[in-house]
Formats: C-alpha cells, sequence, structure tokens
C-alpha cells in the first residue's frame, strides 16, 4: 500500500484531530486545515494531495461551494464530504457538485479504509 497524503478540511478541531489520528494509523499522511479558504490557498499554490476529506457545514466557504471550486482548478482529484448533518443537504446537490462520495460524521475506520482504497 502506498502511502497518501491528505487535505482534511474541517472546521471542527476534534474532528481534524481524529481524522489525523485515523489515517496516521491506517499509514497515511493528512495535512489539517479549518476552513475551505485555507485548503484553496494550499490547493492554489503547490501542495498536491491524493484525495480531500472535507466537513460540509463551515462558517464562509462551505463544503459544497469548495468542492465545486476545487473540481474546476482539479476535476480529477478526488473528494469526499463528511458531516453529521447531511440530512439538511440535497444528496443530488452534493454529487452533482462533483464530490467523489458522502458520509456521516463521525466516520467508521471501515469507511475511512472504503475512501482510501477506492483509487487503488
Amino acid at each position: 500500500m502506498r502511502t497518501k497524503k491528505i487535505l482534511v478540511v474541517d472546521d471542527q478541531l476534534s474532528q481534524r484531530k481524529l481524522m489525523k489520528e485515523l489515517l496516521g494509523e491506517l499509514g497515511h499522511m493528512a495535512v489539517t486545515v479549518d476552513s475551505a479558504e485555507e485548503a484553496e490557498y494550499i490547493l492554489r499554490y503547490g501542495e498536491h494531495f491524493s484525495l480531500i476529506i472535507t466537513g460540509l457545514r463551515m462558517p464562509w466557504l462551505n463544503g459544497l461551494n469548495f468542492c465545486r471550486r476545487v473540481k474546476i482548478l482539479n476535476p480529477d482529484l478526488k473528494i469526499y464530504a463528511l458531516s453529521g448533518y447531511l440530512h439538511n443537504f440535497d444528496i443530488n446537490e452534493l454529487k452533482d457538485a462533483g464530490f467523489d462520495g458522502i458520509y456521516q460524521k463521525p466516520i467508521s475506520k471501515a469507511n475511512l479504509e472504503e475512501i482510501l482504497n477506492a483509487d487503488i
């Protein structure tokens, strides 16, 4: 298995810590940021990632619009949504935005492995 560099975007500190820990246990490297704006800046100025895992409900730029913007810059980059509030979103709108998968928070280790193995 090849180590992946994964960008985790979430405004909740506890979620960023959990994802960093789980991804580390699975042998991958996580870069965590607390806003879609910071993530977009990182992506625009040279950082490369195997995939992105992002929250949906965030202040300013939400995960849905973040996904749309990233897919314009890099249509092949895999992006997965995580939310504890999926019931507040239209699943078809999320799919149309370009998400490669949509998961409920908290994510299980099995679901995380599913994401990591999706593009092997």
